[in-house]
């Protein structure tokens, strides 16, 4: 778009969605609103559902790596097995995010499916331009990854709901595209095995660094906003933390919350390398693939990178491991989803395509290809697991714990407000309990005013 600045799917999980559709020249709507499975066997190119014959069927998405064995991969198999020609259209993320949420409101009928950042659905579930999947017999069923499944139905099934939708019954809007989730990565050298506890990653950690193996015990991001908030996510919940209650009144600043956020910024801290609370994801990738940081808690993304040797001169040092428990181990998941637009004009193509993309056998072949399935059995077959070895850990993560963001547009405030609080702690080394406090006082005025209590 003309005069507007281009984000990135990343940038969004750094700024936050405000931000990003700020930048986008899109408004966050306010808080006020009015597959079938198939066998564990080899996919096959028609996948284990059927599909429509012939036509057409234009998908669009932002520009993300994630998405290149979807294109190269599995769009093939799909127009192998139907004979549907797929158009696949994709812009810069911040481009994507505008253009398909005024396709969807103006019912310009550009495209039949939108891929999007799951942040997203809250703003284009309320505005009505996602299909209701179940009016076409569309089911996520018992093989979708239940933390994945569950950001597909607008209201949310569970939690705190925004205004406009409190007595509404859940509908299936859309389905997960690609898994991603926080795993805990490590040295093999440092760490026997992966630290079950915050107490062992700690004191291990510290053993390596006395060893003079590493230079730090661990790292994270420190920046405020989104960045801190997104390695506190994973410390808070394993604490036994809640955001919000069901009327969206703040939670986090519960005697769980307050314990979690004074071992963040006080004893991870003392572990972390000096400048942490200014450190982003190039500096935290920097300092676990370049050898100096003996663990970090990150997204798959960046996990696989482990492996690469352009990337990582820790080859083989690095393993994977579920993130610690304090009374539970529990991850923060950012997925892609994708619905059917309500004006797409090849509608009865879209909803085959949904159908057989959520197929096991076309999910074995997505995490064959390289990406993070949606179904739990794929994240088992031995030939993805070969070429892949973050799979197992992923699952792991999956069952023992992992949740997404509260479902609101106005996540990305919330999150600017703790994380501001929790980086001024971070900077003083103490004070972590204050700043829940702090912050939950702001977010608690904040969404007074956008009338989640009146």
């Amino acid at each position: 778009m003309t005069g507007t600045q281009h984000v990135s799917r990343r940038d969004v999980l750094r700024l936050g969605l405000a931000a990003a559709a700020a930048a986008a020249g899109v408004p966050l709507l306010g808080a006020c609103g009015g597959g079938s499975g198939g066998s564990a066997a080899a996919p096959s190119a028609a996948g284990g559902a059927s599909a429509a014959g012939g036509g057409k069927l234009v998908i669009g998405a932002f520009e993300d790596g994630a998405l290149t064995p979807f294109k190269q991969t599995i769009l093939p198999m799909f127009e192998q097995a139907t004979g549907t020609q797929v158009e696949f259209l994709t812009e810069p993320y911040d481009s994507f995010f505008a253009k398909a949420f005024q396709d969807g409101q103006s019912k310009a009928g550009q495209y039949d499916i939108y891929i999007m950042d799951d942040p997203w659905i809250p703003q284009y579930a309320a505005a009505g331009i996602l299909e209701d999947l179940g009016a076409h017999g569309i089911t996520a069923d018992a093989d979708y990854a239940p933390a994945f499944a569950e950001l597909g139905y607008w209201p949310p099934r569970q939690g705190p709901r925004v205004k406009g939708f409190e007595n509404d019954q859940p509908a299936l809007i859309a389905l997960p595209t690609i898994g991603d989730l926080q795993t805990l990565t490590y040295r093999n050298d440092v760490f026997p095995a992966a630290p079950a506890t915050w107490d062992d990653l700690v004191s291990t950690g510290k053993a390596g660094v006395a060893a003079g193996t590493v230079k730090y015990g661990f790292v994270f991001r420190g920046v405020k906003g989104n960045p801190i908030v997104t390695s506190f996510y994973p410390v808070f919940l394993s604490f036994g933390g809640q955001m919000f209650d069901d009327k969206w009144n703040p939670t986090f600043n519960s005697a769980e919350g307050k314990a979690a956020a004074d071992f963040f910024v006080g004893t991870l801290k003392s572990i972390a390398p000096p400048g942490v609370a200014e450190f982003d994801s190039d500096q935290e990738g920097a300092a676990i693939l370049g050898g100096d940081a003996a663990a970090i808690i990150q997204y798959s993304g960046n996990a696989i990178k482990s492996d690469d040797p352009s990337a990582s001169k820790e080859v083989g040092k690095l393993d994977f491991g579920v993130v610690p428990k304090q009374v539970s181990a529990l991850a923060q998941i950012g997925i892609f989803i994708h619905g059917v637009s309500t004006s797409a004009p090849n509608k009865d193509n879209a909803i085959a395509f949904m159908k057989w993309y959520g197929s096991t056998d076309t999910q074995v072949a997505l995490a064959r290809a390289g990406d993070l399935p949606v179904k739990i059995p794929a994240f088992s077959d031995p030939e993805a697991v070969k070429a892949h070895r973050l799979l197992p850990t992923a699952l792991a993560q999956l069952q023992s714990g992992a949740q997404a963001r509260p479902r609101t547009p106005d996540w990305s405030k919330v999150e600017s407000l703790l994380g501001t609080e929790l980086n001024n702690a971070l900077v003083a080394g103490s004070g972590g309990g204050a700043a829940m406090d702090s912050a939950a006082g702001q977010v608690q005025d904040y969404l007074t005013a956008q009338g989640y209590y009146a």
